[in-house]
């Protein structure tokens, strides 16, 4: 060959060569550094005890500096990766020559020959895809990342960003995910288990395939002996080492699904989901987690009891031919599936271990079996009362599995799952559903929230969510409007008598109190205790609908509201948790605030991102009087010590509360205070069918409150000292009049400065106006339209009264209230 030849061949080969870089990286980026690399990192949500409860991800990636990183791990990936990675250039050219050969040989190529700077680029810049071209980029973007880079610059870009399975990229989420530690904790073994998984995360994981990743280990190790990281002796003890794996860590806290959904709900309406996805945030929320399984533990034990009392799981019928009972069914949907979120019949068609298989008519549909856990007998049904429920008339004796092929149901299918003609996700709507909230008046903070039996097969939170009559749960807004108006005091007699009231155009309303009975003349405070809904009616009709409306809003209620006379039976719809942070305002002395889920928001350097759940809401006008909602609140104890809810008389502490029942039972309810806390339970259909006969808010609600206020509120603060706002004189209860000097009996009774009465009661041995209709001496049993007889004993103890150091109890002075004797205190009248 020629000399010329010889040049021009060289002159065609470097331009071919300049032409092919020029063409391959016209249109690469430029990294110039670091800066330059913002990969998605999982964001964390935090209970108040620092327990992570929930991730929300991209990618589950935390980045950790360069000086966390344990040197044993950065040994241990060097041997199994890149040997040479501190002496080359980024490119291992006899490891490329040689996968060359073996690409051409196959036809394509076949990977390895990649050094860690290779890789960086392969994971950071390009795509996965193995041809030629790409191979070619990877080749000129390394050399261009060794320029800008440092070694170790490189090496921690690489550490953070590589796959290490299930899920698990970076160096910190491996070590959690597969050790239960941070990083900077790993040992030997430990680390040489990681490095071994990069060269194939699935196959070689330690948790698939503790096998494989075990000889993957031991080659990593004789590595590192190699390559002088360990001495042949470490290294030896090394491999005698078993790899011990924890259990898998929880990714989500399944107690707290519900709160978790609502904090992400909220987080949305201020943060870009994208950062939220890949910002690495960490989360704190208000979440008590012990709270929250007590919580959880009360609800279900509340459900389950509703479900025996009722027989929901076995009050099911059954059909004998199920292709008939399908045609008629598939006319009656013209051939069209049902449409999801709708409540269907549905028939049973088989029943495996892990789910019931419905036909719809049109389509299928499945119920997995683990939503209907509720269901399934407990140990004590199975074995200690199974032969006395048999015996019982009334007896429901659970069985498992609750279905069989042929029973016909009610389903409700959901909107999140499969459509047809998949088969559709379904669950059971002959159980009812509960939701419940605790709330700290104080800060506002809700520690516990329960939106439904099971996040995973009923997510509707119902606690946030769900608009529900309130019954009886709204009248104490409506006693509150009325002692702010200075016209009502505790003390004021009242008339429970049948009465009609006008309503919208030339409609009229007799309202009737839960028993069907009238009580006649009563004091204000018994009419609350006893949830009287004639007396409530009376009040909204003087004050007028508008005054019971603003001392709502004042509170916090922010549903819309009737405009009439209903309102004060609680006819306008409000969710839990806004019912929760109204009466929190009640406890809170007048103080409103909106609730609060999320403590702060810390970006992945530590430092606060600015946040607020209620960006827009200065609450201009909110808020109570501190003396009305003394005297609201020692209203409301009568509740607990003489009305409706004495099932918690016992109770250590100072509760107040009050009941509440729809229509048809429609609604249960429960609301009970402290200063520390406000509970809020209701139970109830999604469809809003009835609970079932003699189920109230005494009946079905209370058991919530009451036993996570037992768990977690049986010691706490008391609650404020007599403002000097309020007065306490000593009332003739019969009269609401004040005692005269020279009398004795009556009862302690509290008052709005200046509300309090001045008429005195006549002295002994004269006759008083009361007594010109009524007789003094109390009937031996009380019946209806009798009145109270003077207790000698407090009816409350609070802070500041002379009975301050007595333990709470129901005075026994004081006579029960009119009531059906078939009733339980539960189930006393709303």
């Amino acid at each position: 060959m020629s000399l010329g030849l010889a040049v021009s061949l060289s002159l065609l080969s470097g331009a071919a060569l300049v032409g092919g870089y020029w063409f391959f990286a016209s249109d690469l980026p430029d990294f110039g550094g670091l800066s330059d690399w913002h990969p998605p990192q999982v964001s964390r949500l935090y209970a108040t005890d620092g327990t992570p409860i929930a991730e929300l991800f991209e990618e589950r990636r935390t980045l950790v500096p360069r000086e966390r990183i344990p040197e044993v791990l950065v040994q241990a990936v060097l041997s199994a990766e890149d040997g040479d990675f501190y002496r080359h250039e980024g490119l291992d050219y006899f490891g490329m020559l040689n996968a060359l050969v073996n690409s051409l040989k196959a036809g394509h190529l076949t990977g390895s020959g990649s050094t860690i700077t290779q890789q960086v680029v392969k994971n950071l810049v390009l795509s996965p895809e193995r041809t030629f071209e790409r191979k070619a980029k990877e080749i000129i973007l390394s050399r261009r990342i060794e320029a800008a880079l440092t070694k170790d610059e490189i090496l921690w870009l690489y550490l953070n960003a590589v796959y290490f399975g299930h899920g698990r990229y970076g160096v910190q989420e491996a070590a959690r995910f597969y050790f239960a530690k941070e990083v900077d904790g790993l040992g030997v073994v430990e680390a040489a288990a990681l490095a071994g998984l990069i060269q194939s995360p699935e196959r070689l994981s330690p948790r698939k395939h503790p096998e494989r990743n075990h000889e993957r280990r031991r080659f990593v190790i004789r590595e590192m002996v190699d390559n002088g990281f360990l001495s042949p002796e470490a290294g030896e003890a090394a491999q005698a080492v078993s790899l011990k794996l924890p259990p898998p860590p929880i990714e989500q806290v399944a107690d707290a699904g519900y709160y978790v959904e609502e904090v992400r709900r909220r987080l949305l309406t201020v943060i870009p989901e994208e950062e939220l996805l890949r910002g690495g945030l960490r989360v704190e929320t208000a979440l008590d987690l012990p709270r929250q399984r007590g919580a959880n533990d009360a609800v279900e034990a509340a459900l389950r009891a509703i479900d025996t009392r009722q027989g929901y799981a076995v009050k099911v019928k059954k059909v004998d031919d199920l292709a008939a009972w399908r045609k008629r069914r598939t006319e009656k949907l013209e051939g069209r599936p049902p449409l999801p979120g709708l409540t269907v019949p549905a028939c049973v068609s088989k029943v495996t271990e892990t789910e019931v298989v419905l036909d719809l008519g049109v389509g299928t549909a499945t119920i997995p079996m683990a939503s209907l856990e509720r269901l399934r007998p407990t140990p004590v049904d199975d074995l200690e009362t199974r032969e006395k429920k048999k015996s019982e008339k009334a007896a429901v004796v659970p069985k498992w599995p609750p279905f069989e092929v042929g029973t016909l149901l009610d389903v409700m299918l959901r909107a999140d799952g499969p459509r047809h003609p998949a088969p559709m996700l379904a669950g059971l709507a002959l159980l009812p559903q509960a939701a419940f909230v605790a709330l700290d008046p104080r800060t506002r903070e809700v520690v516990a929230l329960i939106g439904g039996s099971s996040f995973a097969h009923a997510p509707f939170n119902r606690a946030t969510q769900a608009r529900r009559q309130p019954g009886s749960t709204f009248k104490p807004f409506v006693y509150g409007a009325a002692l702010a108006s200075r016209r009502y005091t505790p003390a004021t007699i009242m008339i429970d008598a049948p009465e009609t009231f006008p309503l919208t155009g030339s409609k009229w309303w007799r309202p009737e109190n839960y028993s069907g009975k009238f009580l006649g003349p009563l004091p204000l405070r018994r009419a609350l205790a006893q949830s009287i809904n004639t007396v409530a009616i009376k009040l909204i009709a003087d004050l007028g609908p508008k005054a019971v409306e603003d001392f709502a809003r004042a509170a916090g209620i922010e549903a819309p509201l009737a405009d009439n006379l209903t309102l004060a039976l609680g006819s306008s719809e409000v969710t839990p948790v806004e019912l929760a942070n109204a009466y929190a305002t009640v406890a809170a002395n007048g103080k409103y605030a909106r609730p609060i889920f999320i403590r702060r928001v810390l970006r992945p350097d530590g430092s606060e991102r600015p946040f607020s759940e209620h960006p827009d809401d200065d609450a201009p006008g909110r808020g109570l009087e501190p003396d009305v909602t003394f005297v609201l609140r020692h209203l409301m104890r009568s509740v607990v010590t003489e009305g409706t809810a004495t099932a918690l008389a016992t109770f250590p502490r100072l509760l107040v509360g009050k009941t509440g029942t729809t229509n048809d039972a429609r609604d249960a309810w429960f609301v009970g205070l402290l200063p520390s806390q406000v509970m809020v339970a209701w139970l109830g259909f999604d469809d809003n069918r009835p609970l079932g006969r003699k189920e109230t808010g005494g009946q079905a609600a209370i058991p919530i409150v009451k036993d996570y206020a037992v768990a977690f509120e049986s010691e706490g603060p008391d609650w404020p000292a007599l403002p000097t706002s309020v007065v306490v004189v000593r009332i003739d209860p019969v009269t609401g009049l004040r005692v005269s000097a020279e009398g004795s009996g009556g009862r302690e009774e509290v008052f709005l400065a200046g509300t309090e009465p001045t008429q005195e009661t006549a002295p002994v041995g004269e006759l008083g106006a009361a007594n010109l209709f009524f007789d003094d001496t109390p009937p031996a049993e009380a019946g209806p339209g009798s009145l109270d007889p003077a207790p000698t004993t407090p009816l409350l103890v609070f802070p500041g009264s002379a009975a301050a150091s007595e333990t709470p109890r129901a005075p026994p002075s004081v006579a029960p209230p009119s009531v059906d004797p078939s009733l339980d205190d539960e189930d006393r009248p709303e």
